[in-house]
């Protein structure tokens, strides 16, 4: 099965687009091909049952190993499988329509012909079963289903030829990075595989140190140790093959350019050098950092200059958004350069990188969780100001994008009156004008108006801080919409435990970083004695410390060797164009408590 192999396995390594369709040019030389492919099925019609099956599979394999796609799915398609039939042959013909399937750009049919129940007693240790096991885990891989991706590729690790080219290691350990503690656990509770569950423990090592690279070299060491006999110990997944290359290639002297006499800027400093002194206690091979003060600069270029010119090979910061801008404009920057703020327009600069905490990430977070939870209706409710416009219209834009409508929008001052506000928000104010028409043309003795509020709201998309929004949702319910759900972002949690304050918010849904909603238990916090502050400076903290903790991963980012970050602000990626963005967790008020709950 060399040839098909080869064949079946280059569609299943296609990257997760669709393929166009394979035609084929029948030819006289074609036709050369197919003579031997006719007496196969000539020979097929004379016999019946398994006999026939089979070498009609025989004829459609060879179909397939030359090309002829078109030719093998009408004749596949005239068959159907029996449990009575040929085992081999079976699992064959399955793999044969989850090929046909695959290059037709039809995934979903793919894992049907995969998880057919016709597909029992699959020897991974066979070139049949790695082939089909192979194919069926990458298409989980396609459909985004990370955790059956794994129980499926694990099963044929320990029999993969160390010479292969096929990146089975690579494509297990990415899916094991896409799947959370949580789920690894129930993952481990169901396995007896040795071969599993090495590499779920391989995956839990590597991730309970993910702010070092230092400490997860340890780990990675230590369960090699440890699990001397799993397939992984002899063969790393290439990324954590090249984390050493990582290491030593990491910068070593950072300029930390930030305006530390404002206090967001003190906020990022703060979180910064906690997170620099809690690697200091792993490890002595930390990066010299010098420190420039942006506070009163109207130009960013003679600082970021003297400072590379100093011997900074990393550049973090600044924070200004105008500064940004700056950088971007200056062209290919000397050194990598980790800007705390996102330019006004996409970058193309191979060493400029970008990180912040954009209200846009937050937005988008805000808007899958209500889409996911079912709703498609929603109404806008934010101040009104110039900064707040643009992030309503991105609100928009990210809601319509996904199929949703926008019933009614409405937006406020500081102080407002938020009863005439939300009276607005839910037509309440309309059944009120409907009711006083009536009124004015019949009879008032023995009548009693009852307002209405509209019913096409599913949700309702708020933006405001704490105090605002600790007089609206009771508003809300006093106008007859407590049942509507309400959404918002960081802006309307304070960061701190004060359940008598935030009863006013029970309800509202939000998003957040762990910095914020698990400062108990998040992962290797830095420090508990920096001195308390408010929620938004929190925010910056947690800001400071991730921007510490990316420095030696930037070209791991680069290169694809890693696509998550766990960080304290979020979950961190980073798109085509070297800008990170966040994945938030959610919360819900409760009691008037900020209280975790599943997305």
């Amino acid at each position: 099965m060399k040839n098909l192999t080869h064949i079946i396995m280059l569609s299943f390594l296609i990257s997760c687009g669709a393929s166009p369709p394979v035609t084929e040019d029948l030819t006289s030389s074609v036709e050369s091909t197919t003579d031997p492919i006719n007496e196969l099925f000539s020979q097929a019609v004379l016999l019946s049952g398994n006999e026939a099956f089979v070498l009609k599979i025989e004829a459609i394999e060879k179909l397939i190993e030359n090309g002829l796609l078109e030719r093998a799915q009408y004749e596949i398609e005239r068959i159907s499988a029996d449990d009575s039939f040929e085992h081999k042959a079976i699992l064959k013909y399955l793999l044969f329509n989850a090929h046909i399937a695959k290059v037709n750009g039809q995934n979903e049919a793919v894992i049907q012909w995969l998880d057919d129940p016709l597909a029992t007693e699959i020897d991974a240790a066979s070139e049949l079963g790695r082939d089909f096991l192979l194919a069926k885990g990458r298409t989980y891989i396609t459909l985004n289903q990370p955790e059956s991706a794994i129980l499926t590729l694990a099963k044929i690790t320990e029999h993969w030829s160390m010479d292969t080219e096929i990146t089975l290691y690579e494509d297990l350990w990415g899916a094991l990075q896409n799947v959370n503690d949580q789920q690894l656990s129930v993952i481990a509770e169901d396995s007896t595989s040795y071969e599993l569950r090495g590499w779920i423990e391989l995956a839990r090592a590597f991730n309970s140190e993910e702010t070092s690279i230092k400490k997860q070299l340890d780990a990675i060491d230590q369960w090699r140790r440890t699990w001397v006999r799993h397939s992984a110990a002899a063969r790393l997944p290439q990324p954590l093959k090249d984390l050493q290359s990582v290491w030593r290639t990491r910068p070593t002297d950072i300029a930390l350019i930030l305006p530390v006499l404002q206090p967001a800027g003190n906020a990022i400093y703060e979180g910064f050098l906690s997170a620099y002194y809690q690697e200091l206690l792993v490890s002595q091979e930390v990066p010299k950092v010098s420190i420039y003060d942006s506070s009163n600069l109207l130009s960013i270029m003679e600082v970021y200059e003297h400072a590379v010119s100093g011997g900074a090979d990393l550049v973090i910061g600044p924070l200004k958004k105008s500064f940004v801008n700056e950088l971007l404009k200056k062209g290919e920057l000397p050194v990598d350069t980790v800007a705390l703020n996102y330019a006004d327009s996409p970058s193309l600069n191979n060493n400029l990188f970008q990180f912040g905490l954009a209200p846009q990430d937050e937005i988008t977070e805000v808007a899958n969780l209500a889409w996911e939870n079912g709703h498609r209706t929603a109404s806008i409710l934010m101040p009104e100001s110039g900064d707040y416009q643009e992030l309503q219209e991105f609100f928009e834009q990210t809601w319509t994008q996904k199929g949703g409508r926008i019933a009614s929008k409405v937006n406020f001052q500081e102080g407002a009156n938020y009863a005439e506000i939300v009276k607005k928000l839910v037509a309440i104010d309309g059944s009120e004008l409907r009711s006083e028409k009536l009124l004015s043309l019949l009879p008032r003795r023995n009548m009693e108006f009852v307002p209405r509020r509209r019913n096409d709201i599913d949700f309702i998309f708020l933006v405001a801080d704490p105090d605002a929004g600790r007089q609206i949702k009771p508003t809300l319910a006093f106008y007859f919409a407590e049942n509507i759900p309400v959404y918002s972002i960081p802006s309307i949690y304070e960061g701190t435990y004060n359940p008598s304050s935030n009863s006013d918010l029970d309800g509202i849904t939000f998003v957040d970083s762990p910095w914020i909603l698990r400062p108990a238990d998040i992962q290797s916090r830095p420090t508990d004695n920096l001195r308390q502050t408010s929620g938004p400076l929190q925010r910056l903290r947690a800001m400071g410390v991730d921007s510490f903790r990316l420095y030696p991963r930037l070209r791991q980012f680069s290169s694809g060797n890693i696509t998550l970050l766990r960080g304290t602000t979020g979950q961190i990626f980073m798109n085509k164009n070297q800008t990170f963005h966040r994945q938030l967790e959610a919360a819900r008020f409760v009691d008037g408590v900020a209280t975790l709950i599943k997305k």
